[in-house]
C-alpha cells in the first residue's frame, strides 16, 4: 500500500548510519524484508537527514550496509543538488555512492551528464566520468545545446562550491572551439569565488580592437578586488580595478585604472574614483567622494564618464526631524579646455547647523540656521583677460531665522504668516570690487499667504483638488553688495513658486516687494490615472536686476510658469514644465515621457534653455534624448539611445544595442557614436561585445526556462 511508513525499530536497526543521525522514513507501494535484506518497490522514497532518494526499486543489504537502487534513480541532496541515474549503489546514509548513467543538476541551472559518478567524503565530493556540462535545455528536435563543455573527468566540491574539469573541451553548437587541460569554475550556488569573469570585447576608433578580462579576487568575507587588464591591437594597455570593502558601520568602493596608449604616447594615464559612507556615534554619518584623473580627455577616450568637472568631497553630518548638521569640504578639478584649476575655488569649506524649535513660538514654527563658509583660490593675481573674481577668496559667517504660522478660517481659507531675518558677514580678498575688510548684509522679510483648497469626489471615486494661492512678500530693496558664487543658477519651478527666496545658496537673498500667485489642480483616480498641473507667476514692485533673463525671473513680471503631469500607475508618465513670456517666448521648456510595459521601456526628454551667460550657457540649448528597449522576440532585446542638438542641427551621441539572453547564455552587443569634438578630442565610434555563460556562479536574475516544443 502506498504511503506505508516504516519508522519503527526494524528500519532504525537495519540502517545504523541513519539511526545515528536521526529517524529515516521509507515510503513504498510494497515492502518485503527478512533477516538479511529489505526490498521496497513501486514508487519508493527514502527521507534521511535532509536527503531524499526516489526510485522504482530499492534493496538494502544488511550485511554489506549498502543500498542498491534500480530504475529511475533520483537523489535530492539539499535545495541545490539533484542526481539522476539509471543504477546506484549507496551507503546507508546516502552520502557515498556509485551511480551509472548519471545526470547531476546544480541549482536548477547547470546539468552535468556522465557515464558514471561516485560520491565520497561523506557527500562532499562527486566525481563524474566522461562528462558533458551545459546549462542549455536539450530537446529531442534539437539535441545539440548552444554550448557545452566535454571533459574526461569533473570533480564537484560541494563544500567549496567548485567544479574541477580535466581534459576539457569547449564546444559551440557542437563545434570545438577551445581545449583546456584543466579548468576550475564555480558552481551556481557560489556568490563570490576567485577567477575570471565574463570577457568584454571592444573596437574603438582611437584605441583599436581590444579585450578586457576581469579577474575577481575575494579578500575575505567583507572585501574583494577585481582586476581588469585591457589590451588592444594599437598598443593600448590598461589595468583597471574595483575594490570593495564592507565594515560593520559602513562601506567603501574604489574604481580606477592605469593605462598607456598612442593617444598620448609619452604619458601614463589613469583615473581614480572612490566613495564611502560610515555610521558614526550619535547618528552622525561620514561620507567621502574622491575623483581624480591624469588628463582632460582620459574619461572620454575610454568611455568612462562625460563629466567636465570633477568634485571631491568629505563631509560629516546628522539629520533628524528637527535638526540638521553638516560639515563639508569640497575640491574641484576642471577638465574644460577654457578653465584652469588655479582660478576655481578649492577648497570650499562649509559648516552648517539648522534646527527647528520644537515648541511653538508666537503660535508658529521657528527655524534657525548658522553657517560658516570659506572658499579659496590658488591664484593670487587676476589674469589680464580674466574677470575680477578670478582670484577671489571669501570667508562668510551667516545666521538666519525663519518663522511661519498657519490658521484655517471658518470659510476654509488657509492663512499663513511669514517672517524672517538673515545676517551675513563677509571678508573678501583678491577682488578689486570689494575692500579688504569685514562687512555685513542684513535682509529681513515678512509676508502673508492665502490658500483656498477646494476638493470634490465623483461617484466613481475620482477626487479633484483645486488650490488657488496668493502670497505677498515684503523685503528691502537696497542692501550691501556681496560676492555671489553659490547662487549663480537659480531655478524657477512649482517647488519654489511660493518660496520667500529662490536662490539656492546664501550669497544672495531675494529682495524687493513681490506678489507670488498661482493655482494648482490635481486629479486622483482609483484606477491609477492621475493628472496634475500648476500655473503661476511673480509680480515685483520694482525690477532690482537680481535675476537674469535666462532664469525666467527677470523684470517686474516673471515668465509664466506652467507645469502639467499625467501618470498611470508606474507604467506611464508624461510631464512638461515651461517658462514663457506674454508673447510666448520660451526661456526654458522641458518635456519628459516614460512608458514601460512587459516588452518595452521608453524614456525620452526634450529640453530647451535660453542663452544665459551667468550660468555659463553661452548659446541657446535645444536637446532631445531617447533611451528605449524592446523585446524583439523570445530571447532578443533591442536598445537604442539618441541625443540630438537642435541648435547645431546634428546628433551629439547615438547608440544601438542588441542582447540575446536564453536559459544558458547572454550575449550583449552595442555600438555607440560620439559626434562631438574639440581641440583634444575627435568623434569616436565604439563597438562592444560581451558573452556570459549561465550556470557558473550565483545569478540573482530570474531563471529563464525554455520548454521543448515552444
Amino acid at each position: 500500500m502506498r504511503a506505508l511508513r516504516l519508522i519503527f525499530a526494524w528500519l532504525v536497526l537495519s540502517l545504523p548510519a541513519l539511526a545515528q543521525e536521526g529517524p529515516a522514513t521509507l515510503v513504498a507501494d510494497r515492502i518485503d524484508f527478512d533477516q538479511d535484506r529489505l526490498v521496497a518497490s513501486g514508487k519508493v522514497e527514502i527521507f534521511a537527514d535532509g536527503r531524499i532518494l526516489r526510485a522504482d526499486r530499492i534493496t538494502y543489504l544488511r550485511d554489506e550496509d549498502r543500498v542498491i537502487v534500480d530504475g529511475d534513480v533520483t537523489l535530492i541532496d539539499g535545495p541545490d543538488t539533484v542526481l539522476v541515474a539509471d543504477y546506484a549503489s549507496l551507503s546507508a546514509d546516502l552520502r557515498n555512492s556509485v551511480v551509472q548513467g548519471a545526470r547531476l543538476v546544480l541549482d536548477r541551472r547547470l546539468q552535468i551528464s556522465a557515464t558514471e559518478a561516485a560520491t565520497g567524503a561523506e557527500g562532499r565530493y562527486t566525481e563524474l566520468y566522461q562528462t558533458v556540462a551545459s546549462s542549455c535545455t536539450v530537446c529531442a528536435e534539437n539535441p545539440v545545446p548552444l554550448w557545452q563543455i566535454r571533459a574526461r573527468r569533473i570533480v564537484h566540491d560541494k563544500e567549496e562550491g567548485q567544479l574541477y574539469f580535466e581534459g576539457a573541451r569547449f564546444e559551440v553548437a557542437g563545434v570545438p572551439v577551445a581545449w583546456l587541460p584543466t579548468l576550475r569554475l564555480p558552481d551556481p550556488t557560489v556568490m563570490r569565488s576567485r577567477g575570471l569573469l565574463a570577457p568584454r570585447f571592444t573596437t574603438d576608433d582611437q584605441l583599436g580592437t581590444g579585450v578586457t578580462l576581469p579577474y575577481f579576487i575575494p579578500l575575505g568575507p567583507s572585501r574583494d578586488i577585481t582586476l581588469s587588464p585591457f589590451v588592444t591591437n594599437r598598443e593600448a594597455r590598461a589595468l583597471g580595478f574595483r575594490y570593495r570593502q564592507a565594515f560593520d558601520n559602513g562601506a567603501v568602493e574604489a574604481i580606477g585604472a592605469l593605462a598607456t596608449d598612442q593617444v598620448r604616447p609619452d604619458e601614463t594615464r589613469g583615473y581614480l574614483f572612490a566613495d564611502g559612507t560610515f555610521a558614526l556615534p550619535r547618528d552622525y554619518r561620514l561620507d567621502f567622494d574622491l575623483q581624480l584623473v591624469t588628463d582632460d580627455t582620459y574619461l572620454l577616450d575610454y568611455g568612462i564618464d562625460e563629466r567636465d568637472r570633477l568634485e571631491s568631497s568629505l563631509s560629516i553630518g546628522r539629520i533628524d526631524r528637527d535638526d540638521l548638521f553638516v560639515a563639508e569640504i569640497v575640491a574641484f578639478n576642471t577638465l574644460r579646455a577654457d578653465e584652469q584649476n588655479r582660478y576655481l575655488p578649492t577648497p570650499v569649506l562649509t559648516v552648517e547647523r539648522t534646527r527647528r524649535v520644537p515648541r511653538e513660538v508666537y503660535g508658529g514654527q521657528l527655524i534657525w540656521t548658522l553657517q560658516a563658509h570659506a572658499r579659496r583660490r590658488a591664484a593670487s593675481e587676476i589674469p589680464a583677460d580674466g574677470p575680477d573674481n578670478a582670484a577671489r577668496d571669501v570667508r562668510r559667517l551667516s545666521a538666519g531665522l525663519d518663522w511661519r504660522r498657519s490658521e484655517i478660517t471658518a470659510d476654509g481659507f488657509v492663512l499663513t504668516g511669514l517672517a524672517g531675518f538673515h545676517l551675513d558677514t563677509y571678508h573678501v580678498t583678491d577682488d578689486p570690487t570689494f575692500e579688504d575688510r569685514l562687512f555685513a548684509r542684513a535682509v529681513p522679510y515678512a509676508g502673508l499667504e492665502v490658500r483656498l483648497p477646494l476638493a470634490r469626489r465623483d461617484p466613481g471615486g475620482v477626487r479633484h483638488v483645486i488650490e488657488p494661492v496668493a502670497q505677498v512678500i515684503l523685503a528691502p530693496t537696497n542692501v550691501s553688495r556681496t560676492p555671489n558664487e553659490d547662487s549663480l543658477t537659480p531655478e524657477f519651478d512649482e517647488g519654489n513658486l511660493f518660496s520667500p527666496n529662490r536662490f539656492p545658496g546664501r550669497d544672495t537673498r531675494e529682495l524687493g516687494n513681490r506678489l507670488n500667485a498661482g493655482v494648482s489642480y490635481t486629479r486622483y483616480d482609483p484606477t491609477g490615472w492621475n493628472l496634475g498641473g500648476t500655473v503661476g507667476r511673480v509680480w515685483r514692485a520694482e525690477d532690482l536686476e537680481q535675476f537674469r533673463d535666462g532664469t525666467g525671473l527677470g523684470g517686474t513680471a516673471s515668465d509664466w510658469l506652467v507645469s502639467v503631469e499625467a501618470e498611470w500607475r508606474d507604467a506611464f508618465l508624461v510631464m512638461n514644465r515651461s517658462l514663457f513670456s506674454d508673447a510666448f517666448s520660451f526661456s526654458s521648456s522641458e518635456t519628459i515621457l516614460r512608458w514601460s510595459g512587459p516588452r518595452h521601456a521608453l524614456s525620452t526628454r526634450y529640453t530647451w534653455l535660453d542663452e544665459d551667460v551667468g550660468a555659463e550657457r553661452f548659446s541657446n540649448t535645444g536637446e532631445w534624448e531617447v533611451d528605449a528597449a524592446y523585446d524583439l522576440a523570445r530571447d532578443w532585446t533591442g536598445r537604442v539611445n539618441w541625443r540630438y542638438d537642435f541648435v547645431d542641427d546634428e546628433a551629439s551621441r547615438a547608440g544601438l544595442g542588441l542582447t540575446y539572453r536564453s536559459d544558458c547564455v547572454t550575449v550583449d552587443f552595442d555600438v555607440e557614436r560620439r559626434f562631438t569634438s574639440s581641440d583634444d578630442l575627435e568623434p569616436t565610434t565604439r563597438f562592444g561585445l560581451g558573452v556570459e555563460l549561465a550556470g557558473f556562479g550565483a545569478d540573482d536574475r530570474p531563471v529563464k526556462r525554455r520548454r521543448c516544443g515552444l
